[in-house]
């Protein structure tokens, strides 16, 4: 069995067939005045040279004149160039580091780095001694994979350039290379420190042999990984690197996976991302477009139909070209109500961003309402999500307007009566059979229409004549197409003298005396001039709203709210309003409502005892009806006691001999107001005390200092005194709340007595007696 080293640079039956040519084997340069910078050339050798002279890229040819793949740069590197299909990002190695168990990492080696199982028995040149080795390279600045979702990765390669190769030219045993998604390296990353050589995080291998082996692929000094899994982990990930570990399958011989590499490493992705959702969508004429919001109405059986396209990805390179291949958008016209069956399908490709149109040609659609979609795909057949709008054609004017006088106004400018005069306004309602009236434009005395108003509900002009005599009002209308109905002309006759009266809009008429607890109502008649009766009137006292009603006769019959009207004078407000958009039209009337009555079958009373310190309560008796508010007013000889307004009163000192009563005053709604007073109490008494017993404490021996506890009295005096005795007789000065055992009391007992005082109340004294002689 024989073993053999291969040199990548003088392979035969290469991957990607490249021709070699003798010259070029053998090293010979090309000379630089005799090329031509035609950017292709029939060999690696040669595409090198070439680039180095033009200083411009050179694609290798293959066998059959067609590019390879190959491409050599101006310095006189090789890479891959990517597919024209698919949008790239192509990037070099910005790390390396090379990993051997029995020494340590060469991080940014040069030259040259084998991988696999080397053994120097039989390789001595490339390896000192038995052992396993690893490479790693990093790619950053990838930022285009955080924008993708995996789904948008179509492929991706790992493109390495061997040196040599230790190859099975006996029985044909696969050379087998692994990729590895590993995490990213630096200056200290070791044999142990690089996590990621698991089957889990395994995405990739390569396998090739012997040229005259019958298995693909061969060996050819470049080695091209589908790096695929590679790039989507990344954008799982969220990542803007990679970093990718190589190892041999097998790392036991050196012929199952042992290869020397230089440094340098391309990572190409191939990606490719659907158009965006059309947007800005435009529905309208070949030379104007309305937004498509809503619902457009167009009169026109040919519309042109816009959208916006954005293809985030070029047709290759990266960044984004705008203006790369053009994307196809594809647009289908359908009825609303059989949105599923296309009518019409039109498609246009231009610029990969920017706006498309197209026109719908004619006698495909009709009048009616119609949705469209639209959507868009890309150079390499991928559609993106479609976005639609809704549209209608309408070719037909809309019915003649018709033009009605309103009441309201100064003036109801009828048809062949005199009314108002100049300078007299009047209102008119336009009105239209047609339910999609978007305007009315209108003129007076003059058919040249300059005025334009909205279509609403219910559309009022104010009109104000200048001139006497006979005046028209010329009024067409436009519905959302933009067709216009036939003319509609209203004559109508203006006062040249004095201003001709208008009869009111509304007149008033019913009672104007009620009592309380009736039903106040009005009796409203709507104006002859109004020949259909309409609009609406509202009866107002003050502020508030106490009736309304809605004219679908001639008379209305109002019942007014009695209870927000209350009892009094009342002066009503009654307004008519022909629409909510017409004027106001308002006249007053003045109602009388005679208030009610209270009862009471007897007089208030107070109950509680008069006198100072006590509390009294007030209590009102029955009242028909009862009140709805109870207010009470205290007085003390007949004069009210300033803030005693509760329905109970404490008695205070200043009342003392005096009599007290108190006012009760009930209100409610409709009913006169009534204050009943109490009959007068007594006079108020003075206060009395309330009390505890004195204590006396200290020791009873002669030269002690004695105490007297007094103790809480309610309520509190405001003056207190004490006078100690000793034997039943006064100690002249003894006055303070303690004593001092005189010499003279051996033998005899002391007592105390304690005197409180305060205004309105009877002054009380306490004495007390100690129980043992002083000793």
């Amino acid at each position: 069995m024989r073993r053999s080293l291969i040199a990548g640079a003088t392979a035969v039956g290469l991957v990607l067939t490249v021709l070699v040519s003798p010259a070029a084997a053998a090293g010979a340069a090309l000379p630089a005045p005799a090329v031509e910078c035609d950017g292709t050339a029939a060999s690696e050798a040669e595409a090198v040279a070439l680039a180095g002279v033009c200083a411009e890229d050179v694609e290798v040819l293959g066998a059959d004149g067609e590019d390879t793949g190959l491409v050599a740069e101006p310095h006189g590197t090789m890479r891959f160039e990517a597919s024209a299909l698919d949008p790239y990002v192509s990037t070099k190695a910005t790390a390396r580091t090379a990993l051997n168990p029995a020494s340590a990492a060469d991080y940014g080696w040069s030259g040259t780095q084998w991988v696999g199982y080397c053994d120097p028995a039989e390789y001595a040149e490339g390896c000192d001694q038995a052992g396993v080795q690893r490479l790693v390279w990093q790619f950053d600045g990838m930022d285009v994979l955080r924008d993708l979702a995996p789904g948008d990765i179509t492929s991706a390669e790992l493109v390495l350039q061997g040196s040599n190769a230790w190859m099975d030219d006996v029985d044909c045993t696969p050379n087998r290379l692994d990729l590895y998604d590993i995490p990213r390296i630096s200056a200290g990353t070791g044999w142990s420190s690089t996590a990621g050589w698991t089957q889990d995080r395994h995405a990739g291998q390569i396998a090739f042999y012997w040229p005259a082996c019958t298995e693909k692929p061969a060996y050819t000094g470049y080695f091209d990984f589908d790096a695929t899994q590679l790039a989507v982990n990344a954008v799982k990930g969220d990542r803007s690197s990679v970093t990718v570990g190589v190892r041999a399958t097998d790392e036991t011989c050196m012929t199952c996976g042992w290869n020397s590499f230089k440094p340098t490493a391309t990572l190409i992705v191939r990606f490719n991302r659907p158009p965006l959702a059309p947007t800005d969508l435009g529905v309208g004429t070949q030379g104007f477009s309305y937004p498509c919001t809503g619902d457009q109405v167009l009169r026109t059986t040919t519309p042109y139909l816009t959208a916006n396209i954005v293809d985030p990805d070029p047709d290759n390179g990266y960044p984004p070209d705008p203006a790369g291949e053009p994307v196809a958008a594809t647009f289908l016209v359908a009825r609303a109500d059989e949105p599923d069956v296309p009518l019409w399908e039109g498609t246009e490709s231009v610029a990969r961003t920017g706006e498309h149109r197209v026109g719908v040609p004619s006698e495909i659609l009709g009048a009616g309402r119609f949705i469209w979609t639209v959507f868009a795909t890309d150079g390499g057949g991928l559609s993106g999500p479609s976005s639609s709008c809704t549209f209608s054609i309408d070719i037909e004017g809309p019915a003649v307007p018709q033009v009605e006088p309103l009441l309201g106004g100064g003036a109801v400018y009828l048809e062949r009566t005199v009314r108002g005069g100049v300078g007299v306004p009047g209102s008119f309602l336009l009105t239209s059979s047609s339910d999609d009236v978007a305007s009315y434009e209108y003129g007076i005395n003059t058919q040249s229409r300059f005025y334009e108003v909205a279509a609403g509900k219910n559309t009022v002009l104010s009109v104000t004549p200048d001139r006497g005599g006979l005046n028209y009002l010329s009024v067409v209308a436009y519905d959302k197409a933009g067709n216009r109905s036939e003319e509609t002309i209203f004559e109508f006759y203006v006062a040249f003298g004095p201003t001709a009266p208008t009869p009111p809009a509304i007149t008033v008429s019913g009672p104007t005396s009620y009592t309380f607890g009736d039903v106040p109502t009005a009796s409203v008649t709507l104006s002859e001039d109004a020949v259909t009766p309409y609009g609406t009137v509202t009866v107002r006292s003050g502020s508030a709203t106490v009736g309304s009603a809605t004219f679908d006769e001639r008379t209305e019959e109002l019942e007014l709210d009695a209870a927000a009207l209350g009892s009094g004078t009342k002066t009503l407000t009654f307004t008519y309003r022909a629409y909510p958009e017409a004027p106001a039209w308002s006249t007053q009337r003045t109602i009388t409502i005679r208030p009610l009555a209270f009862s009471a079958l007897r007089s208030p009373s107070i109950s509680g005892t008069p006198q100072v310190g006590r509390t009294l309560t007030a209590l009102r008796g029955p009242w028909t009806p009862s009140p709805s508010r109870t207010t009470y007013q205290w007085r003390v000889d007949g004069k009210a006691v300033s803030g005693a307004t509760g329905s109970t009163w404490k008695v205070t000192s200043s009342a003392k001999g005096k009599k007290v009563s108190v006012a009760i005053t009930g209100t409610k709604t409709g009913y006169t107001t009534k204050t009943l007073v109490s009959p007068a109490s007594a006079a108020v008494k003075a206060g009395v005390f309330s009390t505890p017993t004195p204590k006396i404490t200290g020791t009873p021996k002669v030269g002690a200092k004695l105490a007297v506890v007094r103790g809480t009295w309610t309520p509190q005096p405001t003056t207190v005194k004490y006078q100690w005795k000793v034997a039943g007789k006064v100690v002249k000065g003894a006055t303070g709340s303690t004593f001092k055992v005189p010499s003279s009391a051996k033998g005899k007992r002391v007592s105390v007595v304690v005197t409180g005082s305060r205004a309105g109340y009877t002054t009380k004294a306490l004495s007390k007696s100690m129980t043992t002689l002083i000793r």
